[in-house]
């Protein structure tokens, strides 16, 4: 319906867009010099990944492809194929991003192997099997060019935008089901590889995985310095849900202020580690289990982004960033 679709469009221009025992940390860290600046260097160290279940592990660092994070300074083709070429492997998308097309072209150029790129991509709010399933086989996997999807996520758990990013507790929760069993169909079918949600709170979370007897593998929501909700974490965590970041970096993606790169405290704990305000901002997350999404169209902030998934940091430091804004604890923990 037109009314939906313009609800989507308008949507979009807002996005950017686990358990500790599950993460497989650097093996050896390598000094961030020598990373930043050779593209071998960073192919040379263990990618930190985190298992989703079935065999399928999701690299820890995520390019997002929203056209509104490039602002016009390069096109989402450029940047994803650099992102390629430089070693990063995990490429964020949506369909109502409208960039599926530019990172199929992407994928096509860079000429890496399919196998080693993992691929997420969502579909609209709850718009049901039918619709879902057209999505994905008619557009999603002709427009990025390949025939299987690594992970398809809910983009959010309610259609309207009144009610982003997760405002509409029960409502739509069928609409929600029935696109969650298309989903699951398509996985079972191996189109897609592993399924999850987006802007879910603890509580549509629950209430899906109870109603259908799947969890999700990963739910991806605002999180960043500035913004992070502990309890959402630690519910998830309860459940074997992996969650990613959107807005990472607190950037103007993101809904809720962000600590600013330049700010004090933070510039203090990265000259410690003779490191960046945004390595540190994205190492947080990892060594927190949050899996951050960034976008850039600097080859250096891509080796920058990629360095810093083998930056120590101590666990005084990891407390000291938790603290550099008050963690929300607004989401119901729902762990049964």
């Amino acid at each position: 319906p037109h009314r939906l679709r313009h609800a989507l469009a308008e949507r979009s221009r807002h996005f950017l867009r686990p358990p500790a025992n599950l993460v497989t940390m650097v093996s050896t860290v390598l000094p961030l010099a020598l990373i930043a600046h050779s593209a071998v260097a960073i192919s040379a160290f263990d990618m930190p990944s985190v298992d989703l279940g079935d065999g399928v592990r999701m690299p820890m660092l995520a390019f997002g492809t929203y056209r509104g994070s490039f602002r016009g300074k390069c096109t989402v083709a450029e940047a994803t194929r650099q992102w390629l070429e430089l070693g990063g492997r995990h490429i964020d998308t949506a369909n109502n991003y409208f960039t599926q097309p530019d990172v199929g072209e992407a994928l096509k150029a860079a000429g890496v192997p399919r196998s080693e790129i993992f691929i997420t991509t969502k579909v609209p709010g709850p718009i049901g099997a039918k619709d879902t399933t057209q999505l994905i086989l008619n557009a999603s996997l002709p427009q990025l060019g390949v025939d299987y999807l690594d992970l398809v996520l809910i983009h959010t758990p309610c259609v309207e935008h009144e009610f982003f990013p997760n405002k509409c507790g029960p409502r739509e929760h069928e609409e929600r089901l029935d696109t969650w069993r298309a989903l699951l169909e398509l996985k079972a079918a191996g189109k897609i590889r592993a399924v999850g949600v987006s802007n879910f709170d603890a509580e549509q979370v629950a209430t899906l995985a109870e109603a259908s007897g799947v969890t999700p593998a990963v739910n991806q929501v605002e999180w960043h310095l500035g913004y992070h909700n502990e309890a959402l974490l630690e519910a998830m965590r309860c459940r074997g849900v992996v969650l990613e970041a959107w807005g990472s970096l607190g950037g103007p993606t993101a809904s809720n202020p962000g600590v600013a790169l330049d700010d004090a405290r933070l510039r203090g704990i990265a000259e410690r580690y003779a490191a960046s305000t945004p390595q540190v901002a994205l190492r947080w997350s990892v060594l927190k289990g949050v899996v951050p999404v960034t976008a850039t169209c600097s080859a250096e902030h891509v080796q920058g982004d990629l360095a810093a998934l083998a930056l120590n940091i101590s666990a005084e430091d990891l407390v000291a960033l938790d603290g550099l804004a008050p963690a929300t604890q607004d989401a119901a923990v729902i762990v049964a």
